[in-house]
């Protein structure tokens, strides 16, 4: 049962990622500039954003830190623990920027 919902989790994902850029586009949405978003827009932002945006953001976040490390694993298991310990982080300390919390934070 777990792994049909990590498969289920994963599909959706996948489906939300490659929808995105296209509603993003007619919506008429703004690129994001990661490096400008400070911790209290981004809790702020979240609190607004739906499931599927959040789990972009997150997802990219991801990745951004895949990118800096050089750790090539998607780790699941890790994604709750560092949205939540970003978030916390966040709230604690709303004008540092969202990479460097990102950073801080790190995903396990």
């Amino acid at each position: 049962m777990r792994q049909l919902m990590k498969t289920a989790m994963i599909a959706a994902s996948l489906v939300a990622l490659c929808a995105s850029p296209a509603m993003a586009k007619k919506q008429g949405i703004q690129d994001i500039d990661f490096s400008q978003i400070t911790c209290g827009d981004f809790v702020a932002d979240l609190q607004t954003a739906s499931a599927e945006d959040v789990g972009v953001i997150f997802m990219w976040l991801d990745g951004y830190l895949s990118g800096v490390s050089g750790d090539t694993t998607l780790r699941w298991d890790g994604m709750q623990d560092f949205g939540t310990n970003l978030v916390d982080l966040c709230k604690k300390k709303p004008r540092m920027k969202v990479l460097d919390a990102s950073e801080e934070v790190g995903i396990e």
